[in-house]
């Protein structure tokens, strides 16, 4: 087996996590001097994205990522692939696995990126978390299972919500804006919550450990939390504060996402993950269930004074206007 993966594609490098992972990637360099990576970038032929000059960054290659011969392309000379692909593509990840196997592809790090795909209860429960599990079963059956006959494997990332970017987006129903927050159900139900930092330094350690975390899903967490903790810190360091609090139910804000997807507004498709994710009758968090592969990857579990640095940076980031 390979020593690491050092032939390393990034799909979707100009998106929230991309932009961490590509960082990361180039920050290798230092954490990982032995080990030069080459680094191959795939964009959409419409993509107007500038990418930093840098001796690692090999190539970059613009074309259509449902077109199998631009992927045989992309594709070809490349040890691993990590697919940072929007969610409103997750299905397009069935051509790019199948064709990655078939030029010789070792290791395919899927957009699995979010809440367990293994949780049927979950994924049963909300639409885009199907397009998941059918990805994720598709990656199984191209990379052989137990009976293989190619040389690909798979690994899937789960790492619960996104910190940062939801809290900043208002998905979880945080709305800066006016300091005002809808507390859904008990606001008790614990989730796990990942920096997007956290996210991208596990995504990038699989290039260095070849033979770990092959056809299998890995999960890291950062933080878990409830939308009370999360009150509760940002009472604590956010002088615009106190936050208002307006209590809804679950099934209330299903019933939103319901008629926003009706209506043509795809976020309704957010409000169905949160009303799943925050009711307290389905699921629970995963730390509690699957073992975190944190401590192996390098990263730490944050506990609670961590966790108000973080909400403290977050509140400082809206305020500087990086993200309104």
């Amino acid at each position: 087996m390979a020593e690491y993966f050092k032939n390393v594609l990034l799909i979707g490098a100009t998106g929230d996590l991309g932009q961490h992972i590509l960082s990361t990637l180039l920050k290798t360099t230092t954490t990982h001097p032995s080990q030069p990576l080459t680094i191959t970038l795939l964009t959409r032929s419409t993509s107007t994205a500038k990418f930093p000059a840098h001796p690692s960054i090999a190539r970059i290659h613009k074309g259509d990522i449902k077109d199998r011969e631009f992927l045989v392309t992309a594709f070809s000379g490349q040890d691993m692939i990590i697919s940072a692909i929007s969610p409103y593509a997750l299905l397009d990840q069935k051509l790019m696995l199948s064709v990655a196997a078939e030029v010789g592809v070792k290791r395919f790090v899927v957009g699995e990126f979010g809440m367990d795909t293994r949780d049927e209860e979950l994924t049963d429960s909300v639409a885009v978390f199907k397009q998941n599990r059918e990805v994720l079963e598709y990656a199984v059956g191209v990379c052989g299972g137990d009976s293989k006959t190619v040389g690909m494997e798979y690994t899937g990332v789960i790492c619960g919500a996104f910190l940062e970017m939801t809290l900043l987006d208002g998905e979880m129903g945080f709305e800066f804006g006016g300091r005002e927050v809808e507390i859904y159900d008990s606001g008790r139900k614990k989730i796990e919550v990942s920096r997007m930092e956290d996210v991208a330094r596990a995504t990038v350690e699989i290039c260095f450990q070849p033979g770990r975390y092959g056809d299998q899903l890995v999960y890291i967490s950062s933080f878990t939390v409830s939308q009370r903790d999360i009150l509760d810190a940002l009472n604590k360091v956010d002088k615009k504060g106190p936050w208002k609090v307006v209590e809804r139910t679950t099934e209330w804000l299903k019933e939103r996402g319901k008629k926003r997807v009706e209506e043509g507004d795809m976020m309704g498709l957010v409000d169905e993950i949160w009303a799943v994710a925050f009711s307290d009758g389905i699921g629970e968090a995963f730390s509690r269930k699957r073992k975190l592969v944190n401590e192996e990857m390098g990263i730490g579990r944050g506990g609670d004074e961590e966790f108000i640095e973080v909400i403290k940076g977050i509140v400082e980031e809206w305020e500087a206007g990086r993200r309104k």
